[in-house]
């Protein structure tokens, strides 16, 4: 007898496809897990399971499936008092919607985000990473002012970092430092 898969073990073949960019792969793990946690009734799971799904979606250009998985998963953890899943499941919605160009839709979810991540002991990248969010959402808003400010405090979460990128991930170069100066290099460039 095969042995059902684990959803866990599916969440994780998502990920590691997503990260080998076999974005197919990681939509239909992503698919399978959350199909098979919707019906153990499993929502705290669940909420996960939708958002690595939203991702596959995402990377693949699909953003109204996307905003859907998404907006299902973030339902789900305001049900359960969410905390810092919740503010996470959030920034990945306000990116989805950043994505579609609905940025003015994006920023109260931002807002909320960042209540949720200032009222918690929010680990250092998860905040560097609600910062780049908000200066991403700035920028499609056409707030130069505003998208500078959050620009350099980003520079300053991920430039603190350095040694996290290096030990933890194998990276010479701290990418989110790369991104911050590059988009402030640019907004200095079309300054009026």
């Amino acid at each position: 007898m095969v042995e059902a898969p684990n959803p866990q073990e599916l969440l994780n073949q998502a990920a590691a496809a997503r990260r080998a960019g076999r974005l197919p792969e990681s939509l239909d793990a992503a698919g399978q897990a959350v199909a098979l946690l919707r019906a153990a009734g499993a929502a705290g799971d669940l909420a996960h399971a939708l958002t690595r799904l939203a991702q596959a979606w995402r990377d693949l250009g699909r953003y109204g499936d996307a905003r859907s998985a998404q907006e299902e998963a973030v339902a789900l953890l305001r049900r359960a008092d969410g905390g810092l899943p919740l503010a996470s499941a959030l920034r990945h919605l306000g990116g989805i919607l950043d994505d579609q160009g609905a940025h003015a839709e994006a920023a109260p979810v931002y807002a909320e985000m960042m209540v949720l991540y200032q009222a918690a002991d929010t680990a250092p990248l998860e905040m560097a990473n609600a910062v780049r969010a908000l200066a991403c959402n700035a920028e499609g808003r056409g707030d130069r002012g505003e998208a500078e400010v959050r620009w350099q405090e980003a520079l300053d979460r991920y430039a603190a970092l350095d040694d996290l990128f290096q030990r933890d991930y194998g990276l010479p170069d701290n990418p989110g430092v790369a991104e911050a100066l590059a988009r402030l290099a640019r907004l200095s460039a079309t300054s009026p």
